[in-house]
């Protein structure tokens, strides 16, 4: 294995970690780089396999698209420009890349065929299955088409393997767009073996798709149904099982109110008694963060750096954003975090804990998925959330 190297120059560098982020098999990679103060770094690439990478950047909440090849040789010089995102400012890099690869970074970044990715619901709404899926097809072989013409076999194989595994999921969308029944659609769906395996991605959004069509009632339990439809839509046991106790693990570690009924259902939908006693685990943990259940004390950083304790804001709201520098959703959400802090200083202690500085912490929480969000006040849990959410829905926690 020849090592390769990548140089590269940040304009006006502020600090924060600078990483570079990729896979091997699935396996996340993550290499954290030494930039001076005068944002220079050096990176020796050292990796068994071509693999696209992310160099992503935490103080700017963003990220470039690499592709690191064994023995390749580049210049980064890299500044920022700032757009505005609803009603957030974002970083944009800018970047002149020199050197091997060179093209493979405009590809991922410029290539006009990536609008098959994209295309809007307003688009599909128009659109029959059949046109969509022809229209659709076309655009993807024009993105092979432009592909050819980069240098590195190796990338237009990953990409060509990524871009056809995408296929049948892009293909899906059409599910989204406005309700109505397409015959040809629900004949592509149902021609998808969803009882095997390794179909789990396809089956997983046939659920969806399923929920969508034949909605719970009023009075009906929301997860206690999907729990029930499960066993409606589904022959094999091991994929009855696997979705249940993703639903499920996901369910708890927001420590709802409905909790033990939900945990209940779990037990007997789910023949797997292994899988039972591990989310046993999970719901004797979270049955303590239930809204109302006493918050438990703990040292943090708040957003300006200072570590605290929870106990010193007794009385107090406290917002606690569980996070870490190489996850894409968490880095979605700093512009909210960081609004909800200003708009309502004196009002809601907002405090980042990222969990690769203090993994005790949460370890101690279980928290299993960032981000993850914990709203207190008065020493009591308000709620907890995980993922993506705009600013109302974290709101809405405090105002209860």
């Amino acid at each position: 294995m020849n090592d390769g190297q990548i140089r590269g120059k940040i304009k006006d560098f502020t600090g924060g970690d600078v990483m570079v982020i990729y896979y091997v098999g699935q396996e996340m990679k993550v290499d954290t780089l030494q930039v001076s103060d005068a944002g220079v770094f050096v990176y020796d690439v050292k990796i068994d396999e071509p693999s696209r990478a992310f160099l992503v950047f935490e103080n700017y909440g963003c990220s470039v698209d690499l592709f690191l090849e064994s023995g390749m040789d580049a210049d980064l010089d890299i500044s920022f420009h700032t757009e505005k995102y609803e009603e957030s400012d974002i970083y944009v890099p800018d970047v002149t890349y020199t050197g091997d690869n060179a093209d493979c970074y405009h590809f991922m970044r410029d290539s006009d065929g990536w609008e098959y990715e994209s295309w809007p619901f307003e688009r599909l709404d128009t659109m029959s299955f059949a046109d969509y899926r022809e229209g659709y097809l076309e655009n993807v072989d024009q993105v092979k088409s432009d592909l050819m013409k980069v240098k590195s076999p190796a990338f237009k194989r990953v990409m060509v393997d990524m871009i056809d595994q995408s296929i049948p999921a892009n293909l899906f969308r059409h599910a989204w767009s406005k309700p109505r029944e397409d015959a040809d659609f629900v004949r592509w769906v149902e021609a998808f073996d969803r009882n095997d395996p390794d179909n789990m991605e396809m089956a997983e959004r046939y659920v969806r798709w399923y929920l969508q069509r034949h909605p719970a009632g009023k009075e009906q339990n929301r997860v206690v149904y999907h729990l029930n439809a499960l066993t409606q839509i589904f022959t094999n046991q091991e994929i009855i099982n696997d979705m249940a106790n993703s639903l499920v693990d996901y369910y708890l570690k927001q420590a709802p109110k409905d909790m033990t009924e939900v945990f209940e259902v779990y037990k007997r939908v789910s023949t797997d008694t292994v899988d039972h006693s591990e989310m046993q685990k999970v719901y004797d943990h979270y049955i303590n963060m239930m809204p109302g259940a006493p918050a438990i004390d703990f040292e943090m950083t708040d957003v300006n750096g200072k570590k605290c304790h929870l106990s010193d804001f007794k009385g107090k709201a406290v917002y606690i954003d569980v996070w870490a520098t190489w996850c894409g959703p968490c880095r979605a959400m700093m512009p909210v975090v960081a609004k909800i802090a200003d708009e309502n200083e004196g009002k809601i202690k907002v405090c980042k804990v990222n969990v690769d500085e203090e993994p005790d912490l949460a370890e101690k929480f279980g928290v299993m998925s960032i981000p993850t969000f914990v709203a207190i006040k008065n020493g009591k849990v308000l709620g907890t959330s995980i993922g993506v959410q705009d600013e109302e829905e974290i709101l809405k926690m405090f105002d209860k």
